[in-house]
């Protein structure tokens, strides 16, 4: 019953999160979980697609793989990926945010972060610097012209902000 019901809530999750999304942009950008149920655990993974491509995700399995070029494999929620920071708007702990910068995330980063995300203030959201909540507002229905056009990216952005980034800027541009 348990697979069940996370199907049932990630269901409810994807289909929110595309009601979010900029109608320009709901038709090639698709978020996606699966749950691998040969594992001892359920565990599995969560990535968005763009026109059906894979560009971004994360799962249980990659972040005990993936390399974390940090020494903050010291801190016990850092090391097994529980700290609060990897689901808050404004990420306090460098580490934590340097992980993330580093495409390093765990499944629960992504799905926790985005069902958070709905709830936000729009304005909260705009200016976060956790990846997720940045990411997604840029395709934001909400996000006008002219706000978007005062929007200025860094040289350190996330790979996925800098995708919806030029997304949006390209469905801006064509109005």
């Amino acid at each position: 019953m348990e697979g069940f019901f996370k199907k049932m809530k990630w269901s409810k999750l994807r289909k929110k999160i595309k009601e979010f999304i900029t109608p320009e942009l709901k038709e090639r950008i698709d978020v996606h979980m699966t749950c691998y149920h040969e594992a001892h655990d359920d565990y599995g993974e969560a990535w968005i697609t763009l026109d059906g491509k894979k560009i971004f995700g994360g799962g249980y399995y990659h972040w005990y793989v993936t390399p974390i070029p940090t020494d903050s494999l010291n801190d016990f929620s850092i090391q097994h990926a529980f700290h609060e920071d990897f689901y808050n708007v404004q990420i306090k702990s460098k580490k934590v945010e340097e992980i993330m910068k580093h495409g390093v995330h765990e499944t629960s980063h992504i799905t926790n972060n985005i069902w958070n995300y709905i709830n936000t203030p729009y304005e909260e959201a705009l200016s976060s610097n956790n990846p997720i909540y940045k990411a997604f507002s840029l395709i934001d229905r909400r996000l006008g012209k002219r706000r978007f056009d005062k929007i200025q990216l860094n040289e350190f952005e996330h790979p996925l902000v800098i995708i919806f980034y030029y997304l949006r800027k390209q469905c801006i541009d064509e109005k």
